[in-house]
């Protein structure tokens, strides 16, 4: 008895310190402590990644303490897992309006697919599952059906889930797609280098803020990282040099 109450104290223990972070760091922020706000938000996500509510007052604690390319890349991290977000969006855009008024940001996705990838992928593969049950079950009753309007009607019935059916598939695929791949990355610190090999600085450097899409992510933490900018041109830059969305 005694050693299930121990482990009953100990879940509840490792519960309510894992909201510890998250609640220290709203109390932070609303005490304008920012420094504390960053820590207690990063610890919050390390303790349950992916969570959007972290990353979004993460993104909030950024954007007050001027570090606008963290702020943006938490930002961006926030659509990446909720693509529907108007909040992640508006603030992403003021944070480019203080870098760079003339700089005009636009989310990847159109409103459409913000929408259906709003939806995550687990909850279309469900949505799968049951229209594959309601066609098996449509396709019987054509089947069974002997009035040829039944069978009109069935055979409707039919075509409309096995559309249902592979639409979801496919926008399931999209949805978990969408936020597992690390395709972007985005530059935090007020000026990076780019390379036309390893051992070669070009003249161009990317300013923070700016956006990149990966080309080519090397495994080895030490290595360069081919990227391809906004302009689509292509560079090397440091990894170490980016935040991955």
């Amino acid at each position: 008895m005694k050693q299930v109450l121990f482990i009953i104290a100990l879940f509840i223990s490792l519960f309510s310190f894992a909201g510890s972070n998250f609640d220290e760091g709203i109390d932070a922020f609303q005490d304008s402590n920012y420094v504390l706000a960053i820590e207690k938000f990063q610890a919050s996500l390390a303790e349950t990644p992916n969570d959007v509510a972290s990353y979004y007052n993460l993104g909030l604690a950024h954007q007050e303490s001027k570090q606008l390319g963290k702020a943006i890349w938490a930002f961006e991290k926030v659509l990446k897992l909720s693509p529907s977000d108007a909040d992640a969006k508006e603030h992403i855009e003021m944070c480019y309006i203080k870098l760079n008024e003339n700089t005009v940001w636009e989310p990847r996705l159109n409103r459409f697919k913000s929408i259906l990838y709003g939806y995550s992928g687990m909850t279309w593969s469900v949505l799968a599952i049951i229209f594959s049950f309601a066609l098996a079950i449509s396709i019987i009753l054509f089947v069974r059906a002997r009035d040829l309007s039944y069978k009109r009607l069935f055979m409707a019935i039919t075509f409309v889930f096995i559309c249902s059916l592979i639409s979801s598939i496919m926008i399931a695929y999209g949805a978990s797609s969408y936020a597992e791949q690390t395709r972007f990355a985005v530059v935090t610190q007020e000026s990076i280098p780019t390379y036309k090999d390893e051992s070669k600085i070009s003249e161009v450097t990317l300013k923070e803020g700016d956006q990149v899409e990966i080309l080519n992510l090397d495994k080895n933490e030490n290595d360069f990282i081919e990227v391809s900018s906004q302009s689509g041109d292509t560079y090397l830059v440091k990894r170490t040099d980016v935040d991955f969305i």
